[in-house]
């Protein structure tokens, strides 16, 4: 089996099975050998906030010696983004040759008769094979959907379960109110671990967490946020004082100073199970992180940013810090959304605070016409552009752009990777 043919094995797969279970990943991860026990894994659910903090907490545990796994979902440029071992992506032969294995695992279910395992399934079984052959000291695992029935809820206990910001998304799969996707998403706190929670949540979705925590023996630690000093946050980062940690966080944007001292919890329970992080490696683990799309500065001039914000509270996030990162000057949007998410709110939120917006197409058969886009942002912003294509959105936004204004690539995050090929190919 070749890259090619293991990327494209995963994405001929429906992306949903017949019901909400585990038993396929159960099955699948048996006739593997189970490479998932022995692991260690610090494991993360929420709705915003999952990859990155899932991310600091990595750069933190590689800052400190440890031989880290990284599995996220899903990506924004490179299939192999969802799999990386110190930092660094899988090799596509080693995704090919354990993509092989369990695709032989999958023939001998079949062969049972029994359910074949969804995409997510099979990508999460290969990630097991990988970091077990790579001798991880620890995985940082985010979940994909959810956390109750989400494939990687078939490990057992975690060092660790991190509870991120939890808003509307996916309701059709888990639910119309917020205390119901939280419960879904407490679904991965199992018994006597250590819980460490957002600590901007909502009271009623703290109650649902601190009641299953409670049935499964759980502590719980909230991040003190009046133990929280915000001392500069720009363009450049953030630099605050957690405590009597003085750190520059290095990924824009206010709701990610929250994400990094969930992080920071999340690791003082690691350390409470016997990891030794010394404080240097949270300086410098902090500092150094990186995540794809998440505000992310992609050129300079003029100033361009993608961020794959692609639900109301996401997108609201980003409208708050382009007000605060960037008061006064003149935006340009490139924007692209599936028409399953909720679009209709999305949408006039970016577009008020344009100044011309430019709507796309997402390459993916869920993706909402830029037709759709253009017409729900046009009451909210003065000038709104319909190109044909991806490449076509960029060039525009270039020539429209000057060198002091601001260029947003937001969305779903299959177009802002595709319009960041884009823009980099200047």
């Amino acid at each position: 089996m070749t890259y090619e043919e293991a990327v494209a094995y995963f994405a001929k797969t429906p992306r949903f099975g017949k019901k909400p279970t585990l038993s396929r990943v159960r099955s699948l991860l048996k006739e593997l050998g189970n490479p998932e026990k022995s692991l260690k894994f610090a494991h993360i659910a929420g709705t915003n906030g999952k990859g990155s903090t899932a991310a600091m907490m990595e750069s933190v545990l590689r800052a400190a010696g440890y031989r880290t796994g990284l599995f996220i979902s899903p990506f924004v440029e490179d299939f192999r983004e969802r799999m990386q071992l110190c930092g660094q992506m899988i090799a596509p032969e080693d995704l090919a040759r354990h993509t092989a294995t369990v695709a032989a695992a999958v023939r001998a279910l079949d062969a049972r008769g029994e359910e074949h395992p969804t995409e997510f399934e099979l990508v999460f079984a290969a990630a097991m094979c990988y970091f077990t052959e790579a001798k991880c000291d620890i995985v940082v695992l985010e979940t994909g959907l959810g956390g109750r029935f989400d494939a990687t809820n078939a490990i057992a206990s975690p060092e660790v379960c991190v509870i991120t910001s939890i808003s509307f998304d996916h309701m059709a799969q888990l639910g119309s109110s917020l205390t119901k996707i939280a419960y879904e998403k407490c679904g991965i706190i199992k018994r006597g671990c250590e819980v460490v929670c957002y600590p901007l949540l909502p009271d009623d979705v703290r109650t649902v967490i601190d009641l299953t925590r409670a049935d499964m023996a759980a502590t719980l630690t909230v991040p003190d946020v009046a133990a929280l000093t915000v001392h500069e946050s720009g363009p450049a980062g953030s630099d605050i004082t957690y405590h009597a940690r003085t750190l520059h966080v290095s990924l824009l944007g206010r709701h990610q100073i929250y994400n990094c001292v969930t992080a920071l919890e999340a690791l003082g329970a690691l350390e409470r199970r016997g990891f030794k992080i010394p404080a240097d490696a949270y300086a410098r683990g902090i500092a150094a992180c990186s995540f794809g799309g998440r505000l992310e500065t992609i050129c300079r001039h003029p100033l361009t940013l993608i961020d794959g914000a692609h639900n109301p509270s996401g997108i609201e996030a980003l409208c708050e810090n382009l007000d605060a990162l960037f008061p006064g000057r003149r935006i340009i949007a490139l924007m692209g959304m599936l028409e399953d998410k909720a679009y209709e709110a999305c949408i006039p939120m970016v577009a008020k605070r344009s100044d011309v917006f430019i709507a796309v197409a997402p390459p993916s058969p869920r993706a909402l016409t830029a037709f759709a886009a253009a017409q729900c942002a046009r009451p909210f912003c003065p000038y709104v552009f319909c190109p044909g294509s991806i490449p076509d959105a960029v060039a525009l936004a270039r020539k429209t752009a000057g060198d002091e204004d601001v260029i947003i690539v937001c969305g779903s995050l299959f177009m802002i990777g595709e319009a960041k090929r884009e823009f980099l190919k200047e």
